[in-house]
């Protein structure tokens, strides 16, 4: 389990890099909808760190739902990698998708949180 998990927070590490690195020439949408992906993914690889450095003491179903997170984020990437272009509209779903993740991931730190006071007490 904690290797899968390395192994996606690797690869999403790896397109944040490269998404950090692109953006010339990009509407404004599209430039708005790549910062909040790279929030996204930079609150993900966070809930990421605390989950590896406290593996013992996660519930099974957070990590399940984290995958899934992670999942979606990879598909997002997709959006970003294969050069379509979407309508404004388009970017605004996926940006407000993005929101939808970073709720969670900061519901799902608070969780963890509590769960490792638990385990220290």
């Amino acid at each position: 389990m904690r290797k899968k998990i390395k192994a996606i927070m690797c690869t999403v590490m790896a397109v944040a890099l490269m998404f950090c690195v692109t953006g010339c020439g990009d509407s404004a949408k599209k430039k708005e909808a790549t910062e909040a992906y790279n929030n996204t993914v930079a609150a993900y690889n966070e809930v990421a760190d605390l989950i590896n450095d406290n593996a013992d003491v996660i519930n099974e179903e957070l990590l399940a739902v984290y995958q899934q997170m992670g999942e979606m984020i990879a598909e997002y990437k997709i959006v970003f990698e294969d050069g379509r272009e979407l309508t404004d509209e388009g970017y605004d779903e996926l940006i407000g998708n993005l929101a939808g993740i970073d709720e969670w991931l900061a519901g799902a730190k608070q969780e963890i949180d509590m769960e490792i006071s638990a385990a220290n007490s």
